[in-house]
Formats: C-alpha cells, sequence, structure tokens
C-alpha cells in the first residue's frame, strides 16, 4: 500500500495478567520516546480477572474463588469494567502517534478502530458491527470489547475478541453487580455476548488466519501497512521493571477500596448508559463544609486516566458550594477525552454526594438522595427498597421514572442498608410493621413529603402497602413490586439458598460492595425473621384490607421467592382499586430484569392517578395509554371498582 503509514505487528503469546499489563505501559513509554515504531500486538491470557483502572477491586473481584483457582487479579491502565480473561481469548493492542492517522480525539479514534476490526471480522464470515461507545456486535451480541486512551501523543487502543466462551467461568471469578441466581446470571451472559466458535463452528479458524484477517481489517480501514516484526530488548526489560516495581503489585492493584460511611462522609453513584460513576467524599470543617479528600470511581473510560486522580487532589480544601464550578474549572483546563461519560456526569455524582441528606426516623439516622423539584403540580415518589437493597440498588430507575412522570422523587437507604445507620440487637421480628408505622412517618415528616406516592420493591413494597392501610389520608398511590404478606415454601426454599451462598458462597461479600460492615447484621435479621417456627405474615394483613388508594402490583413470573398467591391476597384483601400484572422472563427483581415495562406501567399507574385527582372521575388505568402492557399476563384484575 504505497504511502500507508508502516505498522510493526508482534505476537507476545501467552502470558499472565499483570505480566500483560505491564508489556501494555511498556509500549507506550517505549513509542512516547521514538524507541519502537508505530505496533499492533497480539497477545493472549493465562486465567486472569481484571479490572478496570478506577473500579474498586473488592467490588469487582471474588477474590476468593481466584486465590482457590489460581486465577491472577489484575488492574488495567485502562478504564472499563472487570474482565475474565483467558486462552479462549485472544487480544489486540494499537500504540501509535495519533499524527500517523491524524486522529485528534478518542471518539473518532475509537469509531475508525473499532470499524477496522469489524471489516477484518468479516473476512471471516462474520457479520460483525461497530456499536457506541466502543464494542463490536453481531446481531446484539458482543463479540469484541475495547477501550484506550491518549498519554500525550500517543494512542494506546485495544480489543478483546471472543474466540470460545463459557460464561461460568467469567461468572465465577467477577462479581456481578445485582445480587441474582447462578442460572439468571448464565443466561444473561449467553444473551449478551458470543464467541466465535458458536458463530462459525466447525469452521472456526486457527489463531494464524484470525490474526491476517484483523490486519487485513486494520489495513483497509486505517489505511496502514501492517507488516511482522520482532519484539525488542528495551520493550521486555520494560516490561519486566514496570511489573517488578508498579504493575505487578499488590499495591497497585488493590490501591482503590470503598470508605466505611461515618459522619464525615457521604456518598452517592449515578448510571448511565455510558457507564457507572460513584464519588465518595469525606468532609471535614465544623459545619462540614469542606471537602477534606474525594473519591471517585467506576467502569468509565477517560484520557489520559490519571486524570481522574488529578481531579481528586484538586477538590481537596474546596468549600462544598464551589465544588461542582472546580469541576468545571478542572476538566476546562484539562485536555482529556472520555468515552460516552463526561465531566457534566463527574460534576453530577460529586454534587449528588455533596447533596446526600440525612433524616431521623424513629430514632435512627437515615441518608437518602432527592430527584428534582417537588412541586404542588406533581405528586412526590418515595422508593422503598427490599430486604438486602439499597438506593444504589434502584440503579437509574427512580430517576427515569421521575423523568417520566414529571415528579420530584426521594430515594433512601432504610435502617441498616446502604449509608444508613446500622441495625441493632436483638432484631425485631415485625421489622416491616415498624417501618411502616413508625419509621416512615417520621421520615416524610421530616423530608417535608405530603401525600406521596410510594413504589417499594419486596420487603419495601409490604412496608408501602402497611402504611397505605394505617394511613388512608397520608398516600395517593402505591407502586408495589413483588409484594409480600406471608411465607411460601418457595420463600423457605429460596432463603436456604441464599444462607448457603452466604455462609459457603461469596453473597457475603458482593452485599459488602453495598453494605459495607453492615451486612452481617443485614443479612442475620432476615434470616432470624423469614425463618422462625410458626406463621410468617408478621401482622401486615390487616392492614391491606384497610387501603383507599390505588395500587399498582407487579410481579415475575419467574420470582424465586413468591408464587402468583401473594397478588391474589392483595386482591382479595384490598377494597382500594389495584391492577395486578405479571411480567414474563422476570425474576423478583423487575426493576432489574424487566424496567422498561416496569416503567412504563409505573408512568402509565401515576398519570392514571393524576387524571383521577385533575378530573374528579374514578380511577381507572385501563384508559391510559398503552394499556393493557405488551407481554403480560394477568392485567385486567381490578377489586374495588
Amino acid at each position: 500500500m504505497t504511502g500507508a503509514a508502516s505498522f510493526r505487528v508482534i505476537d507476545t503469546g501467552i502470558r499472565a495478567g499483570r505480566a500483560n499489563i505491564a508489556f501494555d505501559q511498556a509500549l507506550i513509554g517505549a513509542r512516547s520516546e521514538g524507541r519502537i515504531p508505530d505496533t499492533i500486538r497480539f497477545l493472549r491470557f493465562r486465567p486472569s480477572a481484571l479490572i478496570g483502572m478506577h473500579q474498586i477491586l473488592g467490588h469487582e473481584v471474588r477474590l476468593d474463588h481466584c486465590r482457590r483457582r489460581g486465577i491472577e487479579v489484575g488492574r488495567r491502565i485502562t478504564g472499563g469494567g472487570g474482565l475474565y480473561l483467558d486462552e479462549g481469548q485472544i487480544g489486540w493492542e494499537l500504540v501509535f502517534d495519533r499524527a500517523s492517522l491524524g486522529l485528534r480525539d478518542l471518539d473518532t479514534a475509537t469509531r475508525r478502530i473499532c470499524e477496522a476490526a469489524a471489516l477484518g471480522l468479516n473476512k471471516l464470515g462474520v457479520p460483525a458491527r461497530y456499536r457506541p461507545r466502543n464494542d463490536i456486535e453481531v446481531d446484539g451480541r458482543k463479540v469484541s470489547g475495547t477501550g484506550g486512551f491518549f498519554d500525550g501523543s500517543t494512542l494506546f487502543y485495544q480489543g478483546t475478541l471472543l474466540i470460545d466462551f463459557d460464561p461460568a467461568e467469567m461468572i465465577a471469578a467477577l462479581k456481578v453487580p445485582v445480587e441474582k441466581l447462578a442460572k439468571r446470571e448464565l443466561s444473561s451472559a449467553r444473551q449478551r455476548v458470543v464467541s466465535l466458535r458458536e458463530l462459525l463452528g466447525d469452521a472456526l479458524p486457527d489463531l494464524g488466519t484470525i490474526y491476517r484477517a484483523l490486519l487485513e481489517g486494520f489495513a483497509e480501514g486505517l489505511g496502514i501497512a501492517p507488516r511482522w516484526g520482532e519484539i525488542t530488548e528495551v520493550e521486555e526489560a520494560l516490561a519486566e521493571h514496570l511489573h517488578r516495581e508498579e504493575i505487578g503489585t499488590d499495591a497497585f492493584v488493590e490501591m482503590l477500596d470503598a470508605p466505611e460511611i461515618d459522619d464525615t462522609m457521604v456518598s452517592a453513584s449515578l448510571t448511565r448508559r455510558g457507564g457507572s460513576l460513584r464519588a465518595d467524599i469525606r468532609l471535614e470543617g465544623p459545619a462540614r463544609g469542606r471537602i477534606r479528600e474525594a473519591l471517585i470511581t467506576g467502569d468509565f473510560f477517560v484520557t489520559p486516566p490519571r486524570a481522574i486522580l488529578d481531579l481528586e487532589a484538586s477538590l481537596r480544601g474546596c468549600e462544598v458550594g464551589a465544588a461542582g464550578r472546580e469541576v468545571d474549572a478542572f476538566f476546562a483546563g484539562a485536555r482529556t477525552q472520555f468515552l460516552s461519560l463526561g465531566p457534566a456526569d463527574i460534576r453530577a455524582v460529586v454534587e449528588a454526594a455533596l447533596a446526600q441528606q440525612s433524616f431521623v426516623a424513629a430514632g435512627r439516622r437515615l441518608r437518602a438522595h432527592r430527584i428534582g423539584q417537588v412541586s404542588d403540580a406533581a405528586p412526590p415518589l418515595v422508593f422503598l427498597h427490599d430486604a438486602l437493597g439499597c438506593a444504589r440498588l434502584w440503579r437509574d430507575v427512580p430517576q427515569r421514572i421521575a423523568d417520566a412522570t414529571g415528579c420530584g422523587a426521594l430515594v433512601y437507604d432504610r435502617w441498616g442498608a446502604g449509608d444508613s445507620e446500622p441495625l441493632e440487637r436483638p432484631y425485631s421480628m415485625h421489622y416491616l410493621l415498624d417501618e411502616a408505622l413508625s419509621s416512615l412517618p417520621d421520615l416524610l415528616r421530616a423530608a417535608g413529603l405530603h401525600r406521596p406516592i410510594l413504589i417499594g420493591h419486596s420487603d419495601g413494597a409490604a412496608i408501602a402497602l402497611a402504611f397505605a392501610g394505617a394511613f388512608p389520608d397520608a398516600v395517593r398511590g402505591v407502586v408495589a413490586i413483588a409484594p409480600h404478606s406471608f411465607r411460601e415454601e418457595r420463600t423457605a426454599a429460596g432463603i436456604a439458598e441464599q444462607i448457603a451462598d452466604f455462609e459457603r458462597g461469596d453473597l457475603r461479600a458482593r452485599l459488602a460492595r453495598y453494605h459495607g460492615a453492615k451486612t452481617e447484621d443485614l443479612f442475620r435479621r432476615l434470616v432470624e425473621a423469614w425463618t422462625a417456627p410458626g406463621e410468617a405474615s408478621w401482622g401486615l394483613e390487616p392492614y391491606l384490607a384497610r387501603i383507599r388508594c390505588p395500587v399498582l402490583a407487579l410481579q415475575g413470573e419467574e420470582d424465586e421467592f413468591f408464587t402468583s398467591a401473594q397478588l391474589d391476597r392483595l386482591a382479595d384483601l384490598c377494597p382500594a382499586p389495584i391492577e395486578a400484572i405479571r411480567l414474563p422472563e422476570c425474576g423478583h427483581a423487575p426493576h432489574h430484569q424487566a424496567p422498561r415495562a416496569l416503567i412504563a406501567a409505573a408512568a402509565r399507574f401515576i398519570a392514571a392517578l393524576r387524571a383521577a385527582e385533575t378530573s374528579g372521575e374514578p380511577f381507572d388505568m385501563r384508559a391510559t395509554a398503552g394499556y393493557p402492557p405488551a407481554g403480560s399476563t394477568g392485567t385486567g384484575r381490578i377489586a374495588g371498582s
């Protein structure tokens, strides 16, 4: 190819995860110093669990499993989420001066490189396409994930290609953020990704053919001339030094850890389609009005990666009220680039953390976040999470429901969960009624919320329904997600599985991601309340029979803990209008497993409530657009109308 930029091609074979990352950094350093040419590298991994540059290790990797199985744990020099890599995947990387291809920004570089890699896969008969932000997919399933950054004038960009893939190995090594059953995790993983073996079957080519196809794609798509070359002694020596002194050390891998929440700490999470962010900020001063230190973590991509460390340093000593402006000023003066997420998202999560509120309810300090503004024009929404959940585990569902309805919202951590005050022994076996009759009323008064719509999941749904019966004039409506009022055989079996996972698996560690040192007490209270001998209805049913506000009840058809008997009992007891919806292919957590259906149903319910209040006509969800929900079952069961 006449006039095309020449790229050396090397294959560093199979290496351990940390050694491969050290070689990445060696390539960047050597190219920046002009000691090596523009380079394409192919690489493979011994079994490794690798987290992104900005992720908290204990939140992402099942460390005990990795130690038992000899899986090395490492931290990448790029952003993004956790990866499990072994001989069933290959890596490809480009390290070059940005002037070689005239690339000025990371978005353009990502698109061009991913399109070129997809072109190479098409030469193998694989109909791959680039999907923003940084994936290569086949019919909506990811076959290659990518990421990179600029280091001065040097661009480092890497991708992994699934040759063969066992989702069970990935799930065993990495922590899926949401507590689900392994069966559902495996099914979800298989639906999201696809390997060349699955696509090509017996026609799967050897590695040499795959490498040639990718090189042809890079040559055509980027207008370069790849030529096989040799690994230099300079690279190997520099990689060995970096591995020994930094990247291969436990200190580098373990450098980020989540702090425990105390009176000086505020925290928030933000979920977007492009990634997730978390800010933990420690305050100081008599009025907690100044930032002592900040930690910003997540699975985002930013170039250069150390920009976040520099931002954290710039926030030290900053007045709380000026923090948003400080973030803006930092990025205005820094030469940074993001994929999908950006400076506005960083500012949003910092300001959300600083705006975290504390309320005393039933003598306990609870932490909460507000979404939007509460006004007379729209009813406030209050979200109540499940027994082992917290505000973070709602993810972006509260924001999306608030956006869809124009309502302000309050999302809070119940006593013993998330950032709120820890539980105390002995645990109350009637904690659901305690919260409904004492804690929730206090919280609403302290937050200044009048006649809200309560949106609760599982235990949170039970609390919301009991509150609605106890204080019928204090609530406009209830969205009850996976509600329950009594224990079933399926419940006992599900709890038994959780106990085994907590004691012998890694459920304890996965819950600690959200609850920290409060995890043990939170889980033990659940076990005691749900496994105590005798009838377990917790005194809820008399209150369900006194509900006067409309209720929307939703349950997954594959709920692991409860059957449709819960919705039947609720409909039989509740004298108010109630709409019961069964969601197909959904388990106990519709806000994770069927969020679109849940959000659409909640928005219709809230619209119908507001229409009834405005018109004075009886509540009727059936009159709203989009009724009945597509694919759902059990709709139209209206009681009390």
